[in-house]
């Protein structure tokens, strides 16, 4: 018998409240780049960067999982601005993540997670990106090269010298450890 769902029950929740968390999954990625995005939405992406998490990191928290699985749900009310964006005019991201923070807040779906936990659920994020970004790439679509370097860059940076990053960080070699490497 699964016992995670034994704890306290979820609030009074009804059908306005389902409709209204499926519909972050239905944000296209990429609107900026459709020659990259191959249709991808808000739902395929998650589930592939969960996939990630649980794979690289299957000792992770329930709540880490659930902060993953609804990490872009405000999309669906902000839209998806693309993390280049954010990273250019660091004004905007602030204002962004209050309003996904209220959002989030309003339907239940901010769940607390270590910092580590955090980190993982964001290099399982821009992982996901990568692996997209290279399928695509490996498919004749060399114009995925740039994000393919954006997202690898951003991880190094940012993670390099923590000990969670080191089995990502070998995932991402191996992944572009080969002649069709965009960054060469």
């Amino acid at each position: 018998m699964d016992t995670r769902t034994n704890g306290k029950p979820q609030r009074d929740v009804n059908l306005e409240d389902v409709l209204e968390r499926l519909k972050g999954g239905h944000i296209l990625r990429y609107h900026t780049r459709p020659d990259c995005g191959d249709g991808q939405n808000v739902a395929a992406h998650t589930w592939r960067a969960m996939v990630i998490l649980q794979t690289l990191w299957p000792d992770l928290s329930k709540n880490a999982l659930l902060h993953l699985m609804y990490h872009d749900i405000a999309e669906s009310r902000t839209g998806d601005i693309p993390a280049t964006t954010k990273w250019d005019y660091d004004r905007l991201a602030v204002e962004v993540a209050k309003i996904e923070f209220k959002y989030n807040k309003e339907l239940g779906v901010n769940f607390p997670v270590t910092d580590k936990e955090r980190d993982c659920c964001d290099i399982a994020d821009k992982l996901e990106l990568v692996f997209h970004c290279q399928r695509m790439y490996l498919r004749g679509n060399y114009l995925a090269g740039d994000i393919i370097v954006n997202g690898r860059d951003y991880l190094d940076h940012k993670y390099r010298g923590r000990p969670h990053y080191d089995i990502a960080k070998n995932v991402l070699i191996e992944l572009l450890d080969n002649d069709m490497n965009p960054s060469e």
